[in-house]
């Protein structure tokens, strides 16, 4: 591996708000985005039949949005988080040992589901497979859901991830109107994804192709480093879950006539980075919210295991009925749905404290940072 990766990643202008690294609100808030994709999924499982499912419908179609919400969190987190003495190496290091355990978890039991109870997410296939344990099959858009169907964000945030040095490298530093125009073209550039899909020579989706959906990444970078960097306080909470709630309405707004255009997306990205920032800024200003409680932290921290579990449980209690679609009357589906939500989460705690916490401490005795500090200590 090259020496340049060796060197620290640029460091930001320390000149923000002075308040703990961490950010309570945000963890909390990872509960409430996977709660809102485990509705989508119900939905799309049709636990809900007649008019209960009509009303499921209106009210989490929009829930697969909460991926975009996660693409915005990891951006931000990381920009805010950011070490600037932590080498490249390093950071890739613990990224991996964060998601990679998991994903392979998850894989094996999506296929386990596919020769059992869930046959319709059988991948056909050695290539899609091996793409998807090595985290590219999302750039294929045939393959996106490949291995465990959830699994294709995690395709996205693997590149995002291998992009972070660099972009943290361009952007840190910057002044803060250089910061807002990256934020102005990333939003401009999330409306103009399905077009750029559209007329690309090389097959991509708007949905799944890493490339287009590091935009809402890059925004999340930026917002944190704006808030460092120029101390810049964003609005109030209200106005923001006001701005979000409007940017989930409209996520399903069409296309400009004649185009793939949706500037509904952009109000979307838009209203949840701002709902980020605002916690964000509560929890650095010492303001409590109610997503930085305790349970709310620990039900934030089993998010991600839940998040890769839940549509394979959701599946997997609906096998019984033809087609894999209850249709059930509301009492029973809320029950069914209960069910598969207790499962999920009884799955995420077990693989939470006995894969990732486990794996995350094994890998990161490889850190080369950590042993290069030990190395110069001895000396």
């Amino acid at each position: 591996m090259s020496t340049t990766l060796a060197r620290p990643i640029a460091a930001p202008v320390a000149s923000g708000p002075s308040a703990a690294r961490h950010l309570p609100s945000l963890t909390g808030l990872r509960w409430l985005t996977a709660m809102l994709i485990f509705g989508h999924h119900l939905m799309a499982v049709e636990y809900f039949g007649g008019r209960a499912g009509d009303l499921w419908g209106f009210v989490f179609e929009a829930g697969k949005t909460g991926v975009t919400l996660f693409f915005i969190l990891s951006g931000f987190v990381l920009a805010w988080g950011h070490k600037p003495a932590q080498t490249a190496r390093s950071f890739w290091l613990h990224r991996a040992a964060r998601i990679y355990p998991l994903h392979v978890v998850g894989l094996g039991l999506a296929l386990v589901a596919a020769v059992t109870l869930v046959p319709e997410i059988r991948t056909d296939g050695l290539a899609p497979l091996g793409a998807n344990l090595l985290l590219v099959s999302g750039w294929i858009p045939d393959w996106w859901q490949a291995g465990n169907p959830a699994s294709w964000s995690l395709v996205c945030e693997a590149f995002f991830y291998l992009t972070f040095p660099l972009v943290i490298r361009l952007v840190a530093g910057r002044s803060a109107r250089v910061l807002w125009t990256v934020a102005a073209g990333a939003l401009a550039l999330v409306a103009l994804a399905p077009q750029i899909a559209a007329v690309s020579p090389v097959p991509m989706s708007a949905a799944s192709t890493p490339l287009l959906r590091l935009p809402e990444f890059v925004l999340g970078v930026v917002l944190a480093l704006l808030m460092k960097q120029t101390a810049w306080r964003p609005a109030g909470l209200r106005f923001a879950v006001s701005l979000a709630v409007l940017g989930y309405a409209v996520s399903e707004a069409p296309a400009l006539p004649g185009t793939g255009i949706r500037p509904g997306l952009a109000v979307t990205v838009g209203g949840f980075a701002l709902l980020v920032a605002a916690l964000a800024s509560a929890d650095a200003h010492r303001s409590s919210t109610f997503l930085a409680g305790r349970t709310w932290q620990e039900l934030g921290r089993l998010s991600f295991a839940f998040y890769l579990v839940h549509l394979l449980v959701i599946a997997s209690v609906s096998s019984a009925w033809p087609d894999g679609h209850p249709e059930l009357h509301w009492p029973r589906a809320i029950g069914l749905a209960a069910v598969a939500f207790a499962i999920s989460l009884g799955l995420a705690w077990v693989l939470h404290r006995g894969v990732e916490i486990r794996m995350q401490r094994v890998l990161l005795r490889f850190d080369p940072d950590r042993r290069g500090s030990s190395r110069a200590v001895a000396r």
